[in-house]
C-alpha cells in the first residue's frame, strides 16, 4: 500500500453509545446499521439493520436512507429517495445516534472527539491496490472505563504518597522536638 494516499473523509459519532468512534471513509458504498456485516455498525434499537449508506466517488462524499425504518436526517431534514451529497461539518442522525462528516480536503471544521479503543468494528480495509476484503478493526472500546481505571490508580498513588510525606513529616517533627 501507497504511503502517499489522500485525505479520506471520516465520520464520527457525536452522540450514542459509540461516542467519539470515527470511521475513515474510503472509496466506494458503505453501508450503516446495527445489522453484523454492515461496514459500520451503529448498536442502537432505533436503527434499521440497514439504515443508511454512504459513498465515496471521486473525492464527492453522498449520504442515501436505503429503507429505514425511522428515518435518515441530514442536518435535522430527513432524505428520502436521493442520494444527497455531504458537506464538510454536516450533521447525520441516525435513531438516537448523531455522526459528524468531517472532510479534510475541505478543512472548514476539525474532526470531532478523540479516539479510544471500545472494541472491534466491522469495516472494509484496502488490500494492495484495488483489492478489497472484509476484516474487523478495533477503533473504539469502552473510553470511560479505561481512564477511570488510570484515574483510581492516579488517585490511589497521590493519597499513598501523602501519608508517607505526612508520616515522615510527623517523625522529624517528634525527632526535633526531643
Amino acid at each position: 500500500m501507497s504511503d502517499d494516499l489522500p485525505l479520506l473523509p471520516q465520520l464520527t459519532v457525536t452522540s450514542g453509545p459509540l461516542r467519539g468512534a470515527s470511521f475513515r471513509l474510503r472509496p466506494g458504498a458503505r453501508t450503516i446499521g446495527r445489522e453484523e456485516g454492515v461496514d459500520i455498525v451503529v448498536e442502537d434499537s432505533r436503527v434499521s439493520r440497514r439504515h443508511a449508506a454512504v459513498e465515496l466517488t471521486d473525492g464527492r462524499a453522498t449520504l442515501s436512507d436505503v429503507g429505514s425504518t425511522n428515518g435518515t436526517f441530514l442536518n435535522e431534514r430527513r432524505i428520502e429517495g436521493v442520494a444527497v451529497e455531504l458537506r464538510d461539518g454536516d450533521r447525520i442522525r441516525l435513531g438516537g445516534v448523531e455522526l459528524r462528516f468531517f472532510d479534510p480536503s475541505a478543512a472548514l471544521t476539525d474532526p470531532v472527539g478523540s479516539v479510544r479503543l471500545v472494541g472491534p468494528i466491522p469495516a472494509q480495509r484496502a488490500i494492495g491496490s484495488s483489492d478489497e476484503r472484509r476484516s474487523t478493526i478495533g477503533v473504539l472500546a469502552e473510553p470511560t472505563q479505561a481512564m477511570q481505571t488510570a484515574r483510581r490508580s492516579g488517585r490511589l498513588v497521590l493519597v499513598v504518597g501523602g501519608l508517607v510525606m505526612l508520616a515522615g513529616w510527623v517523625a522529624w517533627v517528634l525527632m526535633v522536638t526531643r
